[in-house]
């Protein structure tokens, strides 16, 4: 049988696998034999979407060699809260994306790295003293592919500022830091959870200490595979 053989050999995004061959000349019958070569980043810019997906029809079959990252979208950190009165719990980081996404049987060699986007980090509980309010951390974004995940923020619904700080966004190299607490007198409001690294949970943010909130929880990371009963 004929065999199809074609290199991914700079950075793309929510890749359509058969559709990229198509667009090299496959003629949708040859076995695909596909190679993501050194240095190359597959990656996703939602968590919606997977970095590398393998769907459709390949009568003659897939061999997929990944030399490079395939790596899914990170998710967004939660935002850290301080509300006058009112509910001042953290909000929950977002869940990380997917990496590789197989509905059809796919033959895999794996010297690279493929993995599921960071989860995001928790939001920081908020704190009150009588009418100052002390809003949580934000929590960080996780680390993620070529598009950056969102940090959370340090949400005060009165504008006050009392050190708290948002978290940082999630980048390909690394996952985002959790935003410090902020403090008044001994009143404290809760610092934001760290993002995931890759294929890994986002931190919980931690809760206020007057007169109490919650911290909000880490996302879940994202799954390096969707699809393993495939490979």
């Amino acid at each position: 049988s004929s065999v199809f053989a074609c290199q991914i050999v700079s950075n793309q995004s929510n890749l359509d696998l058969a559709s990229y061959a198509l667009s090299l000349g496959w003629d949708g019958a040859a076995l695909l034999d596909v190679t993501v070569a050194p240095g190359v980043i597959v990656s996703a810019s939602s968590t919606a979407l997977a970095a590398l997906t393998v769907a459709g029809s390949f009568p003659g079959g897939v061999r997929l060699t990944n030399q490079g990252t395939i790596v899914g979208m990170g998710g967004a950190g939660g935002n850290g809260r301080g509300q006058l009165n009112a509910n001042s719990n953290g909000l929950p980081g977002a869940p990380g994306g997917p990496a590789l996404r197989a509905t059809v049987p796919l033959t895999l060699t794996n010297t690279g790295t493929i993995a599921g986007g960071g989860g995001g980090g928790g939001g920081g509980g908020g704190a009150q003293y009588y009418y100052v309010v002390i809003a949580g951390g934000g929590g960080g974004g996780g680390r993620t592919g070529l598009t950056n995940s969102a940090r959370g923020l340090a949400a005060n619904s009165s504008g006050q500022n009392w050190g708290e700080q948002h978290g940082g966004v999630g980048t390909f190299s690394a996952r985002g830091a959790g935003g410090a607490r902020g403090i008044y007198i001994y009143v404290a409001s809760g610092a934001g959870g760290a993002g995931g690294s890759w294929g890994a949970n986002g931190g919980a943010g931690v809760g206020g200490n007057f007169p109490g909130s919650a911290g909000g929880a880490g996302g879940a990371a994202g799954p390096a595979v969707i699809g393993n009963a495939q490979i």
